[in-house]
């Protein structure tokens, strides 16, 4: 069997994507859970497309690739990668109000989010703002190990190779064999500071990991 593409992704396949993203992470990721709503439900889908074409068409830095089944054309999976630049700077989309249920559960994506867009600025800045950010990876459960995820990892691992610079993600327990695979290391298993009224939820458990800057050889 023939290894699986990898192009750039069309604004065409984000909600097939989205759908993949479901499949994958179902409901065990409590970040996934927070920063992209009720995702495996129709509504949820069209929120999570909008939030990905707006990133794709005004953020320069934010390559969303797939991986394709060679003979078929069928998505395999799919990743967001940043490439990131002091002269090309990614600006957070800020959600309106109808993006959250409710104040509450904007308030719980933020805890969420909190140490991991601290562990991502002080990694761009002791980089000075040249870094490649693996921002999400997903893989179609049903097509695991067939390559899709490995494939992804090497566009960009490759780029930070042709670069010079180091490559950073965060990774739940189940993927962290993959990134290991591709030269990534644990930093540090990150932690979450939940405020009492929020005692009884379920937080992430994620390791932020590191690729050294290396200069490709040829």
């Amino acid at each position: 069997m023939a290894p699986p593409t990898t192009t750039p992704l069309l604004p065409a396949d984000l909600l097939t994507c989205t759908h993949i993203l479901s499949r994958a992470f179902a409901h065990t990721s409590p970040l996934i859970d927070a920063l992209l709503p009720h995702h495996d439900t129709p509504a949820g889908h069209a929120r999570a497309v909008a939030s990905f074409t707006r990133s794709m068409r005004t953020d320069p830095g934010a390559h969303f690739l797939k991986a394709e089944d060679a003979s078929t054309g069928a998505i395999l999976g799919w990743a967001e990668w940043l490439v990131l630049d002091p002269g090309l700077p990614a600006e957070e989309e800020k959600k309106d109000d109808s993006y959250y249920e409710s104040a509450e559960e904007r308030e719980w994506a933020g805890v969420l989010w909190g140490p991991v867009k601290a562990a991502r600025t002080g990694a761009v800045e002791a980089a000075g703002g040249r870094l490649l950010l693996l921002n999400l990876l997903c893989v179609d459960p049903a097509c695991q190990r067939g390559g899709a995820g490995t494939a992804l990892m090497r566009w960009g691992t490759r780029i930070a190779d042709e670069r010079g610079v180091e490559a950073i993600l965060e990774s739940t327990v189940a993927g962290r064999h993959l990134y290991e695979q591709n030269g990534f290391r644990v930093v540090e298993k990150m932690e979450w500071d939940v405020p009492e009224k929020f005692a009884g939820r379920a937080t992430p458990e994620l390791f932020f990991m590191r690729r050294p800057a290396r200069q490709e050889t040829v």
